[in-house]
């Protein structure tokens, strides 16, 4: 039974293949845990964006915002929500009065809107972040004081219409908000990435490549265009544009890289075999690799957060 209103246009195909994807978060963990589920990851992320790691970057954006307006927000959008994380903590932390959040999974909104049960100000939609509804329900022209996409406009293909709606939909100066992943289009990495990440993993004990389900991960490659667009077809479909093309439609954009090149591959399904003192050299050792990589210009970071403001 359909419970969550939906809005505007929905590809039902899409939709139904984002239900299928996205829609059991229950399930995505099944196989083991990912890398920001790592305390020392966690805080390693902070210092690089906030320079503060108990200081997590949508605390960091409020804190920005909050030195130019007063916070509660009126309202505030949140593209792409899945599970419902995000609009949790702002109501939670007192952030904003009113969340609307969507999401094209009927199926994960459900879950999003389950999970918020005795929060109030938090409405669920189906929307499709491609050709956000203007005028329908709460999409009216400057009504938001700040717009989150945190893991999910990545998924994206119309982003110059995402952003030249977003920038009608927020009110002048308004908040733009992003945590994602900016790496190459559809997770087609670079072979000299893919060298130095199997450099490492080969380094590293059996047990630590190994997943929850007891398979062993190794000789890591890029999949296909074809493989990613059978899981979902909006992965990463634009991610690399998705930061250079912020300042055709905001200013004040700020940009804050974090990496994740090599160790949101690593990690992937096995960052629970990381933790505890035995553990904590290889995490360090890994960890320390992928910065040197960077600094010495070897890799391009996979992930940023930046925040960016409406003309006005």
């Amino acid at each position: 039974m359909q419970h969550v209103h939906a809005l505007g246009h929905i590809d039902d195909t899409l939709a139904k293949k984002l239900d299928q994807a996205w829609g059991a978060p229950d399930d995505w963990a099944a196989c083991g845990w990912h890398w920001t589920q790592l305390d020392e990851v966690r805080a390693a992320i902070n210092r690089k964006v906030t320079g503060d790691a108990a200081l997590s970057p949508l605390a960091w954006f409020f804190r920005v915002v909050g030195m130019a307006q007063a916070l509660p927000l009126t309202r505030v959008l949140v593209l792409g929500c899945g599970a419902g994380r995000v609009e949790r903590e702002v109501m939670q932390q007192g952030w904003a009065r009113e969340v609307v959040a969507i999401d094209l999974s009927a199926k994960v909104l459900e879950v999003a809107r389950a999970e918020a049960t005795g929060l109030h100000g938090i409405g669920y939609f189906q929307a499709d972040m491609n050709c956000l509804p203007i005028g329908d329900g709460p999409f009216q022209p400057a009504a938001f004081d700040a717009v989150l996409g945190v893991s999910s406009v990545h998924h994206c293909a119309e982003l110059e219409c995402l952003y030249q709606r977003l920038g009608v939909l927020l009110r002048p100066g308004g908040f733009l908000f992003l945590d994602e992943y900016v790496g190459p289009d559809r997770f087609q990495w670079p072979d000299a990435q893919l060298r130095h990440l199997n450099r490492l993993a080969g380094l590293l004990p059996t047990h630590m490549m190994s997943t929850l389900q007891g398979e062993y991960r190794s000789c890591f490659r890029a999949p296909s265009v074809a493989e990613v667009i059978a899981v979902d077809p909006s992965e990463a479909v634009r991610s690399s544009d998705l930061l250079s093309l912020l300042g055709a439609y905001f200013v004040d954009v700020m940009v804050r890289p974090y990496g994740g090149a090599i160790l949101h591959l690593l990690l992937a399904h096995t960052a629970q075999n990381f933790v505890g003192e035995k553990a904590a050299p290889y995490l360090h050792s890994v960890m320390a690799a992928e910065d040197e990589l960077y600094r010495s210009g070897q890799l391009q970071h996979h992930f940023a957060c930046a925040i960016a403001r409406r003309p006005g």
